[in-house]
């Protein structure tokens, strides 16, 4: 979480969801709604996924400043046949919509008595960090499937392509344990996009040729992606492997713009002009109707220590499970307040001037 320039600063996790909550209060979010998108990216920064939590929230407030956002209400319910639903999330933000889902998939599964239940949802805004909510399934002892794709945005090239066709299409899974919950948050594409703005801003090349410029070429530089025409991001696995994150971001655009009805057709046709947001999917896995939860703790967790047992290669660290260091960071930093990224409060001082707020007091040392 180290970067360049101004030295990074510990927070309280309560001050910075607190100014965050009033932040986007002010600029005109229901309060309730606020409280939630601040918790989540937050809720992202303890986790250490520093790209896709507080580095949002310049983005957000334009998006409620110019009438993208809506600011009030809940997701509207379109179809519903009890284990699965559509949901419309009337372009409110992203946080508040999930959350809303995820509610009522708990809901379902306890009163309704459904083993699994399953969320299209279309018209949300961005949902940023998708590991802080599967966390809370997981840690509720639900296996959960997060995924998410934003029917107007091309970033992504296909595999053996230079043209961007996809989003960054992450899927993120929690897996209940006898420990701590795995906790698997990944795009299908060999990097993401606040990965290549914030290396924009910093003046700093990707670590890896993660690129393709307009002619095709593989590249580490952020400035392809902003040519005209555009360059693009590989999928996941880069040039010799890319067609396995290929693969999944095709099964994520099915589970999201397929199942919600309304995806890229829709942003190349006669929609095209309507705000889009983005389609998520949400499954929620109850293992009590399968083996029994506590065998699936059992294996889980087994298989979990079992990975980190096995000797590392030469030289190298010892063998991590999806959401070690994730859980390490979260552990860390509620006692010792979260480290934020040294750009973060750089670019959130504007705005909080900006609504008259004071920024969070840093912790001393």
């Amino acid at each position: 979480m180290a970067g360049t320039g101004p030295a990074s600063r510990r927070y309280r996790p309560d001050d910075l969801i607190g100014c965050t909550a009033r932040l986007f209060e002010r600029a005109g979010l229901d309060g309730t709604i606020a409280g939630a998108v601040a918790d989540i990216l937050v809720a992202a920064d303890l986790l250490g996924y520093d790209t896709h939590g507080l580095q949002f929230v310049p983005a957000y407030l334009a998006d409620i400043e110019q009438g993208r956002t809506r600011t009030s209400g809940e997701p509207e319910i379109l179809n519903d046949t009890g284990g699965s639903l559509l949901l419309d999330g009337r372009m409110l933000p992203g946080q508040w919509v999930v959350l809303r889902a995820l509610a009522l998939a708990q809901e379902r599964m306890g009163s309704g008595g459904h083993a699994t239940v399953s969320i299209a949802i279309r018209h949300s805004q961005n949902i940023s960090c998708l590991a802080t909510y599967v966390k809370r399934a997981a840690d509720d002892g639900l296996m959960a499937l997060l995924t998410t794709s934003a029917p107007n945005n091309a970033m992504v090239a296909p595999h053996g392509g230079r043209s961007p066709r996809l989003s960054t299409n992450p899927i993120a899974i929690g897996i209940p344990t006898d420990g701590t919950p795995i906790l698997i948050d990944t795009s299908t594409s060999a990097t993401t996009n606040r990965r290549i703005e914030r290396s924009r801003r910093t003046g700093q090349r990707l670590p890896g040729p993660w690129l393709v410029d307009n002619q095709g070429r593989p590249s580490d530089d952020p400035e392809v992606i902003y040519t005209d025409p555009p360059g693009a991001i590989l999928p996941a696995g880069g040039l010799d492997m890319g067609h396995k994150g290929f693969a999944l971001a095709l099964f994520v655009e099915a589970l999201t713009s397929g199942l919600a009805g309304h995806g890229r057709a829709a942003a190349d046709g006669a929609d095209k002009d309507a705000p889009m947001g983005a389609n998520v999917f949400l499954q929620l896995i109850d293992a009590a109707a399968f083996g029994g939860i506590e065998a699936f703790r059992h294996e889980t967790g087994f298989l979990a220590q079992l990975c980190r047992q096995s000797l590392p290669q030469a030289g190298g660290p010892a063998v991590r499970i999806p959401g070690d260091r994730a859980h390490q960071a979260l552990s860390e930093q509620r006692e010792a307040g979260v480290l934020l990224h040294p750009e973060i409060m750089q670019r959130l001082r504007p705005c909080l001037e900006k609504y008259d707020l004071e920024p969070p007091e840093a912790l001393a040392g």
